[in-house]
Protein backbone atom coordinates (compact mmCIF):
# COMPACT_ATOMS: atom_id res chain seq x y z
CA UNK A 1 0.00 0.00 0.00
CA UNK A 2 1.13 3.60 -0.72
CA UNK A 3 2.87 5.67 2.20
CA UNK A 4 0.58 7.82 3.86
CA UNK A 5 1.88 10.74 5.28
CA UNK A 6 0.46 13.90 7.80
CA UNK A 7 1.88 17.44 7.17
CA UNK A 8 1.20 19.84 10.66
CA UNK A 9 2.93 22.92 10.47
CA UNK A 10 3.11 26.45 10.79
CA UNK A 11 4.08 27.57 7.40
CA UNK A 12 0.66 29.50 6.25
CA UNK A 13 -1.17 27.39 3.55
CA UNK A 14 -0.58 30.43 1.38
CA UNK A 15 3.10 30.19 1.31
CA UNK A 16 5.42 27.90 -0.88
CA UNK A 17 6.71 26.27 2.12
CA UNK A 18 4.32 22.94 1.88
CA UNK A 19 4.80 22.74 -1.77
CA UNK A 20 8.36 22.05 -1.24
CA UNK A 21 8.35 19.74 1.69
CA UNK A 22 5.86 17.86 -0.90
CA UNK A 23 7.90 17.60 -3.57
CA UNK A 24 10.80 16.44 -0.97
CA UNK A 25 8.27 13.72 -0.46
CA UNK A 26 6.53 13.20 -3.93
CA UNK A 27 10.07 13.34 -5.45
CA UNK A 28 11.36 10.08 -3.38
CA UNK A 29 7.69 8.79 -2.60
CA UNK A 30 5.63 8.93 -6.00
CA UNK A 31 2.96 7.27 -5.04
CA UNK A 32 2.93 8.71 -1.23
CA UNK A 33 -0.70 9.91 -0.17
CA UNK A 34 -0.25 12.78 1.66
CA UNK A 35 -2.14 14.74 3.89
CA UNK A 36 -2.60 18.49 4.86
CA UNK A 37 -3.52 18.69 8.38
CA UNK A 38 -2.97 22.03 8.76
CA UNK A 39 -0.49 24.66 8.04
CA UNK A 40 -2.67 27.69 9.59
CA UNK A 41 -1.15 26.62 13.40
CA UNK A 42 -0.56 30.18 14.61
CA UNK A 43 3.05 31.48 14.14
CA UNK A 44 5.87 29.62 16.78
CA UNK A 45 2.73 28.58 18.80
CA UNK A 46 4.03 24.67 19.66
CA UNK A 47 0.98 24.84 21.95
CA UNK A 48 -1.13 25.02 19.70
CA UNK A 49 0.08 22.77 17.01
CA UNK A 50 0.38 19.88 19.64
CA UNK A 51 -3.32 20.20 20.67
CA UNK A 52 -4.33 20.03 16.94
CA UNK A 53 -1.59 16.85 16.71
CA UNK A 54 -3.34 15.69 19.84
CA UNK A 55 -6.64 15.99 17.83
CA UNK A 56 -6.34 15.17 14.34
CA UNK A 57 -2.86 11.66 14.35
CA UNK A 58 -5.14 9.44 16.04
CA UNK A 59 -8.26 9.42 13.66
CA UNK A 60 -5.45 8.31 10.80
CA UNK A 61 -4.41 4.46 10.15
CA UNK A 62 -1.20 3.64 12.57
CA UNK A 63 0.47 2.98 9.66
CA UNK A 64 0.62 6.25 8.72
CA UNK A 65 3.93 8.78 9.58
CA UNK A 66 3.40 11.93 11.16
CA UNK A 67 5.56 15.47 10.08
CA UNK A 68 5.29 18.05 12.33
CA UNK A 69 7.03 21.14 11.79
CA UNK A 70 6.62 24.67 14.32
CA UNK A 71 10.04 25.31 14.39
CA UNK A 72 10.91 28.56 16.52
CA UNK A 73 14.36 27.23 17.13
CA UNK A 74 14.68 25.95 13.79
CA UNK A 75 18.66 25.39 13.44
CA UNK A 76 20.09 25.94 16.91
CA UNK A 77 21.03 23.21 19.22
CA UNK A 78 17.59 21.74 19.68
CA UNK A 79 17.47 18.32 18.62
CA UNK A 80 15.22 16.83 15.98
CA UNK A 81 13.30 13.69 17.00
CA UNK A 82 11.98 10.66 15.63
CA UNK A 83 8.73 9.11 17.92
CA UNK A 84 6.83 6.02 18.05
CA UNK A 85 3.81 6.34 20.58
CA UNK A 86 2.73 2.93 22.35
CA UNK A 87 -0.07 2.47 19.12
CA UNK A 88 2.82 2.02 17.13
CA UNK A 89 2.00 6.14 15.42
CA UNK A 90 5.27 7.43 13.70
CA UNK A 91 6.33 11.17 14.25
CA UNK A 92 9.46 13.12 13.04
CA UNK A 93 9.23 16.75 14.51
CA UNK A 94 11.64 19.01 16.85
CA UNK A 95 11.85 18.41 20.19
CA UNK A 96 10.64 21.29 21.90
CA UNK A 97 6.96 19.83 23.13
CA UNK A 98 5.19 19.68 19.41
CA UNK A 99 5.00 15.64 20.41
CA UNK A 100 3.63 16.10 24.26
CA UNK A 101 0.69 14.12 23.98
CA UNK A 102 2.19 10.84 22.38
CA UNK A 103 5.04 10.96 24.91
CA UNK A 104 3.49 9.13 27.38
CA UNK A 105 4.46 5.63 29.10
CA UNK A 106 5.69 3.11 26.41
CA UNK A 107 6.55 5.85 23.81
CA UNK A 108 10.41 5.86 22.00
CA UNK A 109 12.25 8.29 20.88
CA UNK A 110 15.53 8.99 18.65
CA UNK A 111 17.38 11.97 17.84
CA UNK A 112 17.14 12.30 14.46
CA UNK A 113 20.81 12.99 13.29
CA UNK A 114 22.27 14.64 10.33
CA UNK A 115 25.15 12.42 8.80
CA UNK A 116 24.13 8.96 10.11
CA UNK A 117 21.66 7.26 7.57
CA UNK A 118 20.69 10.92 6.39
CA UNK A 119 22.84 14.33 4.71
CA UNK A 120 22.88 17.03 6.42
CA UNK A 121 20.71 19.75 6.46
CA UNK A 122 20.98 22.32 2.81
CA UNK A 123 19.97 24.85 4.81
CA UNK A 124 19.71 26.00 8.79
CA UNK A 125 16.73 28.12 7.99
CA UNK A 126 14.16 25.24 6.32
CA UNK A 127 14.10 21.69 8.30
CA UNK A 128 11.09 20.60 7.28
CA UNK A 129 12.07 20.56 3.88
CA UNK A 130 15.50 19.47 4.21
CA UNK A 131 15.37 17.18 7.79
CA UNK A 132 11.90 16.36 8.78
CA UNK A 133 10.78 15.27 5.07
CA UNK A 134 13.88 12.68 4.14
CA UNK A 135 13.04 11.09 7.64
CA UNK A 136 9.75 10.83 6.31
CA UNK A 137 11.04 8.75 3.57
CA UNK A 138 13.14 6.88 5.30
CA UNK A 139 10.87 5.60 7.36
CA UNK A 140 8.07 5.54 4.49
CA UNK A 141 10.64 2.80 2.81
CA UNK A 142 10.55 0.17 5.62
CA UNK A 143 14.16 1.47 7.77
CA UNK A 144 13.61 1.65 11.94
CA UNK A 145 13.74 4.85 13.60
CA UNK A 146 17.03 3.60 15.32
CA UNK A 147 19.07 4.18 11.72
CA UNK A 148 18.10 7.94 12.52
CA UNK A 149 19.98 7.83 15.78
CA UNK A 150 20.33 7.18 19.15
CA UNK A 151 17.46 7.12 21.53
CA UNK A 152 16.63 9.69 23.90
CA UNK A 153 15.07 9.39 27.27
CA UNK A 154 14.52 12.65 27.83
CA UNK A 155 12.41 14.46 25.53
CA UNK A 156 11.07 17.67 26.16
CA UNK A 157 7.54 17.82 27.11
CA UNK A 158 5.64 21.03 27.46
CA UNK A 159 4.01 22.17 30.76
CA UNK A 160 1.02 20.46 29.75
CA UNK A 161 -1.81 22.02 31.76
CA UNK A 162 -4.17 19.68 33.38
CA UNK A 163 -7.41 19.91 35.29
CA UNK A 164 -8.40 19.97 38.93
CA UNK A 165 -11.06 17.90 40.48
CA UNK A 166 -12.38 18.52 44.09
CA UNK A 167 -15.39 17.65 45.43
CA UNK A 168 -18.22 19.18 43.33
CA UNK A 169 -15.95 20.72 40.59
CA UNK A 170 -13.36 20.51 38.07
CA UNK A 171 -11.06 23.54 37.75
CA UNK A 172 -9.18 24.24 34.62
CA UNK A 173 -7.61 26.98 31.69
CA UNK A 174 -8.22 27.92 28.24
CA UNK A 175 -5.54 26.76 25.62
CA UNK A 176 -6.14 27.58 21.55
CA UNK A 177 -8.61 28.52 20.09
CA UNK A 178 -10.00 26.49 16.08
CA UNK A 179 -10.79 28.77 13.30
CA UNK A 180 -14.32 29.29 14.79
CA UNK A 181 -13.16 30.74 17.45
CA UNK A 182 -14.30 27.96 19.44
CA UNK A 183 -11.65 27.35 22.55
CA UNK A 184 -10.09 24.36 24.12
CA UNK A 185 -9.64 24.25 27.72
CA UNK A 186 -7.52 22.03 29.91
CA UNK A 187 -10.84 20.06 31.58
CA UNK A 188 -10.99 16.19 29.12
CA UNK A 189 -13.64 13.97 29.59
CA UNK A 190 -12.07 11.91 31.40
CA UNK A 191 -12.19 14.76 34.25
CA UNK A 192 -15.32 14.66 35.03
CA UNK A 193 -16.42 12.28 37.67
CA UNK A 194 -18.14 9.25 36.13
CA UNK A 195 -22.41 9.68 37.27
CA UNK A 196 -21.80 13.33 36.96
CA UNK A 197 -23.59 16.19 35.61
CA UNK A 198 -22.45 19.65 34.83
CA UNK A 199 -25.13 21.92 36.68
CA UNK A 200 -22.95 25.29 36.32
CA UNK A 201 -19.88 26.80 34.00
CA UNK A 202 -18.35 29.88 34.10
CA UNK A 203 -15.26 31.64 32.54
CA UNK A 204 -13.40 33.61 34.54
CA UNK A 205 -16.53 34.08 36.74
CA UNK A 206 -18.56 35.04 33.70
CA UNK A 207 -21.28 32.47 33.53
CA UNK A 208 -21.40 29.85 30.37
CA UNK A 209 -24.43 27.66 29.80
CA UNK A 210 -23.44 24.18 29.35
CA UNK A 211 -25.49 22.27 26.49
CA UNK A 212 -25.09 19.20 24.05
CA UNK A 213 -24.05 21.30 21.14
CA UNK A 214 -23.54 24.52 19.33
CA UNK A 215 -27.06 24.75 18.29
CA UNK A 216 -28.94 24.85 21.59
CA UNK A 217 -26.96 28.27 22.66
CA UNK A 218 -28.92 31.77 21.68
CA UNK A 219 -27.02 34.22 19.71
CA UNK A 220 -24.44 36.03 21.80
CA UNK A 221 -24.45 33.53 24.75
CA UNK A 222 -21.25 31.83 25.87
CA UNK A 223 -21.79 28.22 26.04
CA UNK A 224 -19.80 25.25 27.62
CA UNK A 225 -19.67 21.86 26.48
CA UNK A 226 -17.74 18.59 25.50
CA UNK A 227 -16.15 19.15 21.61
CA UNK A 228 -15.07 16.64 19.46
CA UNK A 229 -11.87 15.75 20.31
CA UNK A 230 -12.46 15.08 24.05
CA UNK A 231 -12.10 18.03 25.81
CA UNK A 232 -14.47 20.59 27.40
CA UNK A 233 -14.71 23.53 25.14
CA UNK A 234 -16.15 27.61 25.21
CA UNK A 235 -18.11 28.62 22.34
CA UNK A 236 -20.90 31.29 20.88
CA UNK A 237 -23.43 30.22 18.40
CA UNK A 238 -22.52 31.47 15.16
CA UNK A 239 -19.83 33.49 16.64
CA UNK A 240 -16.29 33.62 18.41
CA UNK A 241 -15.76 32.58 21.91
CA UNK A 242 -12.21 33.78 22.05
CA UNK A 243 -13.47 37.21 20.57
CA UNK A 244 -16.07 37.21 23.04
CA UNK A 245 -13.55 36.36 26.09
CA UNK A 246 -10.83 38.68 24.37
CA UNK A 247 -8.26 35.78 24.09
CA UNK A 248 -8.40 32.04 23.55
CA UNK A 249 -5.30 31.09 26.29
CA UNK A 250 -5.24 31.41 30.06
CA UNK A 251 -8.91 32.61 30.46
CA UNK A 252 -9.88 30.06 33.99
CA UNK A 253 -12.63 27.97 33.76
CA UNK A 254 -14.85 26.41 36.48
CA UNK A 255 -17.53 23.45 36.12
CA UNK A 256 -19.89 22.57 38.97
CA UNK A 257 -21.00 19.21 39.30
CA UNK A 258 -23.86 17.37 40.35
CA UNK A 259 -24.63 13.03 40.68
CA UNK A 260 -27.23 11.56 38.71
CA UNK A 261 -29.70 11.50 42.01
CA UNK A 262 -28.97 15.77 41.94
CA UNK A 263 -27.02 15.52 44.83
CA UNK A 264 -23.53 17.47 44.82
CA UNK A 265 -20.55 15.08 43.71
Amino acid sequence: MPPLITLLTDYGAGSGYPAQVKGVLLAALPDARIVDVSHDVPRHDVLAGALLLEACAPWFPRGAIHVAVVDPGVGTARRALCVVDPEGRRFVAPDNGLLTPFLGPGSRAVVIEPGRALPPPRTATFHGRDLFAPAAVLLARGEDPSALGAAVDDPVRLEWPRAAVAAGEVRGETLAADPFGNVVTSIRESDLPAGAAVLEAEADGRPARWVRTFGEGRPGELLALLGSGGRVELAVREASAAALLGRARGVKVRLVLVGRAGGAC
